[in-house]
């Protein structure tokens, strides 16, 4: 440590050395201070060359005339100059600083030297007038023999003048002070030399000044810009003052004063500033380094900050002679200053040893400068404006500062990765915490809910009250879970949206719904103003429903009476949806915040209302994923107004939309009916229940109703593999995060075995499982933990439902296609065919063609799909028609009522079924004579056409076409009827009609669309 305090010393005093050697090299090459012999007032330089670029020292003895004003005065008045030492004050002549009186010198040049010289003057302290051959060339301030007539005012003056016509130069300067007690006259050294010269010497001082106060104004901006967009580091606060102290002291009171060139100050106020500016640059000077530091200093500083303060105040109402009387106390802040500045670099240095030696330097360059000034003043010695050791102490200083900047910028930005990977540390821990809440919550919930609903006739009033506020506390904790879930799940990606058109007025409807229960307890009143006409918007259900549900949750938490009210309205071609409640409202400070995850409009009462402070940001994001915005308007202890955006769904795709809806739900009888799974040979669907956990296990056996289902429950996958092979089963549902063989694993071999429709398997999960993964493996559908009894239920009944539905189906269609080619119709065709081959052969040869075209007809099973043109599809009816009729012969009559047949059509073999079982089961059962009528006519302006078939045969009672039309017959006429219901519900929206009674034969008739009309 000691080397280190020598290395440092020799450091600084080598600075010092270079600083002081680089400004005597400046003064050497700038300015040649050359000094002839002035004396007795006299200067002779008809022998001496003033050559171009040098100017000279009036440095000397001059005339001095006390107490006159040797060019106001009567020359026979005038008594005998004293001499006097310029530069130096009067006091000695005058026996007191205060007083006036004038300075002579007289120059001769060569006569023929009629070049324009110019003389500079400084300083004159502390009123002076120049007259030059009797000519009065410049004034400052106002002269007076009397302190109330005299007007105090120091400006450098520069004059010009010629040598007359003998080449005699009679310099006067008439001067006075009142003011200033600490000397007056001519006290620092007056240049003369031409005009070139003075000017180019003036020019430079004014041009360093400039360059110096643009570079200290510009550090001053730039570190209050830095300060106030930044950390607001006082250091850099400081620096900038101290850049401003420096620049505004060049201004007004060094060189040229060149503010004072535009706005001339009084001598008083000038030295009340000058003054000011002092304790200004020894306070940011301090402020500057790491002086808290210092043992001792911290109880010190406050005294030290407040007395400069007082002292620049009380200066404002005092004296010259009274400020001239306080400067030993500026001087006591100075010597303060630098040993507090001194002893910080000392103690930075210590701790950084490379910043320190610029910080170093930079006090060296500062401190020199003010030493050489000191110097030069006490000396009367006036030189050209030197600017390097203030240039060297901003740039060391700059550099300190950056070095500083870049170090904290470095730390920040290592600090900004650790916090990040911490965060996500944190996040995937409460992700991963979350998930494992998930089981035991689930399996509380799923028991909580079976004894309850197995026990609600046995428990008392009080005991159910409390059993469905656990049940309730459990939901509340699985949306805290669920909001981390989803947060951690927006963090990693960005998810899709399954945008639709959507209307608002049932999403608000089912939220409130939902939360009826929390709003009852405070006895809070929901209230909904969205009309069920407000234009549908363009969204992800799902999200908007969860949008919805934490700003109602939201409302509901910070409301302790009053309403909530959700509205909406169309604004710039968008649906803004208010939730507006009267609870206690929120600052303006935390609205600036509350979008944050885990912040809390109210955080005093976070113990009592619960969350992590996740809801609102995942709104946020939900919003914006939408492209929308969301917004508060609030104000502390009134009511708050949550505000976000949705886009409005285009006009044309709404409208489609809409008639989709209407056309899904016609058949509404028809799909509730298969909400329930159908038995199967009156016995209980099959489920194999596939879940590692035991609680879980437990719950689910609890809440799998044993009248409905037959479970059987396994824990792991192996199991569930070898229970597949001993029996046929209906439903699978298999938790997906197990071990060894995970639920996407045990899909895959499911799917190696059987279809989607042979085998469902529905997935259970706890965690953000990739539902696509999911999908891709196999599964029929998906459900999050922890299980809602109801919901499970349905999708259990859903998927059992849709394997009955699928082995229904393949057994209609494999009875359809029997239905088609019946064998007692083959075996009697073949029998007409025979006998008319003895008798006919013409009508056997018609006959076959007749049978041909109808069989061909049957087997084109490509076009079951397809719409056909009635012309076809009555061909295939009067083919056969014509075979029965070849069996029948006048038993069986057909009435034709076409009134025409263009652009209508019909799905394939829609009619000849319908004709069939006329003829079979109308006019066969009755076993007489029966008439069969097939009828189209057209409404042009309902745009329908109307196909009917009709016989007088048997008839059929209500109840039997009922059976048929709901799927319930076992014949194969009524598969036939029951297929052509059902395409035409799939190309139409609407099926069969029909007539009848018992004897009075049947009428069965469906309507078809027309095309457009142009």
């Amino acid at each position: 440590m000691k080397q280190d305090n020598i290395r440092t010393a020799i450091f600084v005093i080598l600075c010092m050395i270079s600083l002081s050697a680089l400004r005597l090299i400046w003064a050497g090459l700038f300015q040649e201070n050359i000094t002839p012999d002035i004396q007795e007032g006299k200067l002779d330089l008809r022998s001496w060359e003033i050559e171009e670029g040098q100017s000279i020292l009036l440095d000397g003895v001059w005339d001095f005339y006390p107490s006159q004003f040797l060019m106001q005065e009567d020359a026979s008045t005038v008594e005998a100059p004293e001499a006097i030492q310029v530069p130096h004050g009067w006091e000695n002549n005058l026996g007191s600083p205060f007083g006036y009186g004038t300075y002579r010198l007289q120059v001769r040049v060569q006569p023929e030297d009629d070049r324009n010289f110019k003389l500079y003057v400084p300083n004159i302290r502390t009123s002076s007038e120049i007259y030059v051959n009797g000519q009065k060339v410049a004034e400052t301030g106002r002269l007076a023999e009397t302190e109330a007539a005299y007007v105090a005012d120091i400006m450098p003056k520069t004059v010009t003048f010629k040598a007359d016509e003998e080449g005699n130069i009679d310099v006067v300067i008439q001067a006075a002070n009142f003011i200033d007690s600490r000397d007056g006259g001519i006290y620092l050294s007056l240049r003369f030399g031409t005009d070139e010269t003075i000017t180019r010497e003036v020019q430079l001082t004014n041009y360093s000044q400039v360059v110096i106060a643009a570079i200290l104004f510009m550090h001053t901006v730039y570190t209050l810009i830095i300060y106030f967009i930044g950390g607001r580091d006082k250091k850099v606060l400081s620096f900038s003052l101290l850049a401003f102290s420096l620049f505004s002291g060049f201004l007004f009171h060094t060189g040229e004063k060149l503010l004072q060139q535009f706005f001339n100050l009084s001598y008083e106020l000038e030295y009340w500033m000058i003054h000011t500016v002092y304790l200004i640059i020894f306070y940011a000077l301090v402020q500057c380094t790491d002086h808290q530091k210092l043992p001792y200093w911290n109880k010190i500083f406050p005294f030290f900050k407040w007395g400069m303060a007082v002292l620049a105040v009380v200066t404002i109402f005092l004296s010259m002679p009274q400020i001239l009387a306080l400067r030993p106390l500026y001087y006591i802040f100075g010597i303060v200053t630098a040993i507090v500045t001194i002893s910080s670099i000392v103690s930075m240095y210590k701790t950084n040893q490379k910043a320190a030696y610029f910080l170093v330097c930079s006090y060296a360059a500062i401190t020199n400068h003010a030493i050489w000034n000191f110097i030069w003043k006490g000396q009367s010695i006036y030189l050209t404006f030197y600017p390097f050791d203030l240039l060297i102490f901003v740039t060391c200083y700059t550099i300190v500062w950056f070095q500083r900047y870049f170090q904290k910028h470095k730390e920040t930005k290592d600090l900004a990765e650790r916090l990040k990977k911490v965060n996500e540390e944190k996040d995937q821990f409460l992700a991963n915490t979350s998930h494992e809440f998930r089981n035991p919550l689930n399996s509380i919930l799923l028991l909580s809910e079976a004894v309850r609903d197995r026990e609600e006739t046995n428990l008392s009033k009080q005991s159910m009250t409390e059993l469905n506020t656990v049940l309730n506390v459990g939901q509340q904790m699985n949306l805290l879970l669920s909001d981390l879930l989803e947060t951690r799940n927006l963090q990693i990606n960005k998810p899709r949206l399954n945008r639709q058109v959507i209307a608002l007025e049932p999403i608000v409807t089912g939220i409130i719904d939902a939360l009826r229960f929390s709003s009852d307890v405070k006895s809070l009143s929901i209230v909904h103003l969205i009309p069920k006409d407000f234009p549908p918007v363009y969204a992800d259900e799902n999200r908007v429903k969860q949008i919805l549900f934490n700003l109602v949750d939201n409302a509901i938490k910070y409301t302790n009476q009053g309403s909530i009210t959700v509205s909406a309205s169309v604004k710039d071609h968008q649906a803004e949806i208010h939730v507006t409640d009267t609870g206690i409202g929120i600052s303006e400070e935390m609205q600036k915040k509350i979008f944050q995850p885990y912040e809390q409009g109210h955080p005093e009462n976070e113990m009592s209302e619960g969350g992590f402070g996740l809801g609102l940001n995942i709104t946020k994001q939900l919003v914006e994923l939408h492209g929308g915005r969301i917004q508060v308007s609030s104000k502390k202890g009134e009511k708050t107004t949550f505000t976000f955006t949705l886009a409005l769904a285009a006009q044309e795709v709404a409208a489609w939309t809409s008639e989709s809806q209407i056309e899904k739900q016609m058949p509404k009888e028809e799909s509730e009916q298969t909400v329930q799974p159908n038995r199967k040979n009156n016995q209980m669907p099959s489920v194999l229940i596939v879940e590692d956990n035991p609680a879980s296990l437990l719950a689910l056996k609890a809440i799998i109703p044993d009248d409905a289902y037959h479970p059987v429950f396994v824990s792991n996958a192996k199991q569930a593999v070898e229970e597949l092979k001993k029996r046929e089963w209906d439903l699978v549902i298999s938790d997906i995060m197990m071990p060894e063989i995970s639920g996407y694993e045990l899909a895959r071999i499911i799917r190696e075995r059987f279809s989607l429709t042979e085998l469902p398997l529905l997935l259970l999960t706890g965690g953000t499982t990739d539902i696509q993964a999911a999908f891709l493996a196999g599964a029929n559908d998906y459900i999050g933990k922890p299980v809602e009894p109801v919901e499970l239920k349905a999708r259990m009944d859903s998927l059992v439902t849709l394997k009955r539905v699928a082995e229904k189906q393949v057994q209609m269609e494999t009875s359809w296609l029997q239905a088609q080619i019946q064998p007692h119709f083959l075996f009697n065709t073949l029998n007409s065919i025979m006998a008319l081959s003895e008798l006919d052969v013409r009508g056997m040869r018609i006959l076959l063609n007749e049978f041909s075209n109808l069989l061909r007809s049957k087997f084109q099973f490509q076009h079951m799909k397809e719409l056909v043109p009635l012309k076809e599809e009555l061909n295939i009816v009067r083919s056969y028609l014509y075979i029965e009729q070849v069996r029948f012969g006048e038993a069986l009559q057909v009435k034709w009522d076409l009134e025409d047949e263009e652009e209508v059509y019909v799905p394939f073999l829609s009619i000849q079924p319908l004709v069939e079982n006329a003829v079979q089961h109308g006019i066969r059962n009755r076993q007489g004579k029966g008439t069969v009528t097939i009828r189209c006519i057209k409404n042009i302006s309902r745009n329908k056409a109307v196909i009917t078939v009709e016989d007088d045969g048997a008839g059929i009672e209500e109840a039997e076409m009922q059976t048929i039309l709901n799927r319930e017959s076992d014949s194969k006429s009524g598969i036939g009827i029951f297929n052509v219901d059902k395409r035409l519900h799939q190309h139409f929206g609407k099926g069969l009609q029909m007539i009848s009674s018992k004897e009075k034969g049947l009428k069965v008739f469906f309507e078809v669309d027309l095309p457009p009309t142009e």
